[in-house]
């Protein structure tokens, strides 16, 4: 009986994240869309401290992406940091090609800093950001993780 238990809490657990990850994905397309992203760690880590009440979620690269990298590394957890301090929701994810794909990465045609996907912000800089339902569902996926586990909620994307 137990054992059936956890089957089923562990197989609505992993619907939930799929669930959560498809909110992240529609999420950053209708963010980049409105203009509402920041992209990078250093534009990231100079919108943060200049405008923190105006992020709604932080996407981190995993630390196996930035491994042997020690500045990169102090940046995030300068941010993580920021993050916390400010209440603001923060995830990490797992797959940056993803990502690059979901925000168009390959429409930026720029220096090496602009395809930095180490971090990037939401912003609330657009009123309909604030009332999308991926964001709340995001955001409530984050504060549970942060109650419940203590650590930083970790989030792999599907491919398309």
């Amino acid at each position: 009986m137990c054992y059936l238990f956890v089957r089923i809490s562990n197989r609505l657990r992993i619907c939930r994240i799929k669930m959560v990850g498809q909110a992240l994905e529609e999420l950053l397309v209708e963010a980049y869309h409105q203009n509402c992203l920041r992209i990078g760690v250093i534009e990231s880590y100079k919108y943060m401290k200049a405008n923190p009440h105006r992020v709604v979620l932080c996407v981190l690269a995993s630390e196996k992406e930035t491994e042997g990298d020690i500045m990169l590394q102090m940046n995030l957890i300068q941010l993580k940091d920021m993050c916390y301090k400010k209440n603001v929701s923060i995830m990490c994810s797992t797959d940056t090609r993803r990502l690059a794909e979901l925000v168009n990465m390959d429409d930026i045609n720029g220096n090496e800093a602009s395809r930095d996907l180490h971090c990037i912000l939401v912003t609330n800089t657009s009123e309909q950001i604030l009332q999308c339902e991926a964001l709340q569902q995001v955001a409530r996926f984050c504060e549970e993780s942060r109650h419940r586990y203590e650590c930083l909620p970790h989030l792999e994307l599907q491919d398309r």
